[in-house]
């Protein structure tokens, strides 16, 4: 009864309900599936009409493998990636006896997006899991970089426990939430005795709809 009260007080005041629209591909071999979900949710930010976004792509796996690098300190690193607290991250690595290549990868991990600055970072560290993860999300850039400018995040937390290799997010600078997330899962169907490789993503109706809104109140007062 008390963790209801808590949770009951906790949300007083504030709708508990999101409204969401997304999409979903089942079955899809990698190479084709990722490229036609990013594209696809690419286009659908275009046509949302908002202003100055910004489109970023990570990995499950290396975020996965940098956990497993950091000695057992999952629960402090996912903190201060999610924050990025790179004064907390600072300290982090000084506690611990990194690699100097780690340590160099974890220093920049938030301050640079610029490709080969990271692919030089990554691959000095010689790490097999950190490198193809690095590869792919190279790759997708490169290949999609026609559409919309695309920024590799290597320090990109999964929102989900249950993403498995890539995970994307849009933002708008008339919002403070992304306005469109998505990713691969390929384990989640096995939950529901169901095996199908699947990707896919959803727009955050209610974080878009107040962009808008947003946006418009401040062309308006231009």
């Amino acid at each position: 009864m008390e963790k209801y009260l808590e949770k009951k007080k906790r949300h007083k005041g504030r709708s508990t309900e999101n409204y969401q629209i997304g999409i979903e591909l089942f079955g899809e071999s990698a190479d084709k599936s990722e490229l036609e979900i990013l594209s696809l949710a690419l286009q659908v930010i275009e046509q949302l009409g908002l202003n100055k976004t910004v489109f970023e792509i990570g990995s499950a796996k290396f975020f996965q493998r940098l956990c497993q690098l950091a000695d057992g300190s999952t629960e402090l690193l996912t903190e201060l990636l999610l924050k990025k607290d790179l004064s907390g991250l600072n300290a982090f690595i000084e506690k611990n006896n990194f690699s100097k290549e780690l340590r160099g990868l974890f220093k920049e991990i938030f301050i640079t997006n610029e490709l080969s600055r990271l692919e030089n970072l990554v691959t000095n560290t010689k790490d097999d899991v950190l490198i193809s993860s690095f590869d792919q999300l190279k790759e997708f850039s490169e290949k999609l970089s026609m559409i919309e400018p695309i920024i590799i995040d290597l320090g990109m937390v999964p929102k989900m426990d249950y993403y498995t290799d890539l995970m994307f997010k849009a933002y708008s600078s008339a919002a403070n939430q992304p306005i469109l997330s998505g990713g691969r899962y390929d384990q989640l169907l096995s939950n529901f005795q169901e095996e199908a490789v699947a990707i896919g993503f959803c727009c955050h109706m209610d974080t878009i709809l107040k962009a808008l809104e947003r946006q418009e109140l401040e062309e308006d007062n231009d």
